[in-house]
């Protein structure tokens, strides 16, 4: 038993220590995920790649994220993730799909992210903004579910 000033000092900094210790990582699981559309990372905090067109047309990463090894090079830029909202820099890869999509060729942009209106655990809104043959873009996208899965629908 600790009776001494010294001795109750050290183990209410210790349970303070260790109190801090474990909030932040509570405080990161309660954090709303990003659908991704990936396999095996479908929901994720701060994912550094978003593929969002649901046929692998489009897709959010970095600047050397070029399909087919954009899995494993660059990512977003997250700025901020909270519990209302997210916001982040990357590029957006576009495939032209030219003279049809598997034969098309992937095309980058810079752009932002804003990942909004988290519901049970998942934001379902999402605006990408970008600049694509001098015209600025900003597609908007809902989180839908069917049969199990999650995509970006428009």
């Amino acid at each position: 038993m600790c009776t001494d000033v010294r001795c109750k000092a050290s183990i209410s900094a210790l349970v303070l220590t260790l109190l801090l210790a474990v909030a932040p990582a509570a405080g990161a699981a309660s954090l709303p995920k990003l659908a991704t559309q990936l396999p095996g990372e479908e929901l994720q905090v701060r994912p550094p790649i978003v593929s969002y067109t649901g046929d692998g047309t489009g897709f959010l990463g970095g600047r050397n994220s070029k399909p087919p090894n954009h899995l494993d090079r660059g990512g977003i830029h997250w700025l901020s993730w909270g519990p209302s909202s997210a916001f982040g820099r990357g590029w957006v890869w576009i495939n032209d799909c030219r003279p049809y999509c598997a034969a098309g060729s992937f095309h980058k942009a810079r752009a932002t992210v804003r990942a909004t209106r988290p519901r049970n655990g998942l934001f379902t809104r999402m605006t990408i903004a970008y600049r694509w043959g001098g015209r600025r873009y900003h597609d908007h996208r809902v989180l839908e579910q069917a049969s199990g899965f999650y995509y970006w629908g428009v």
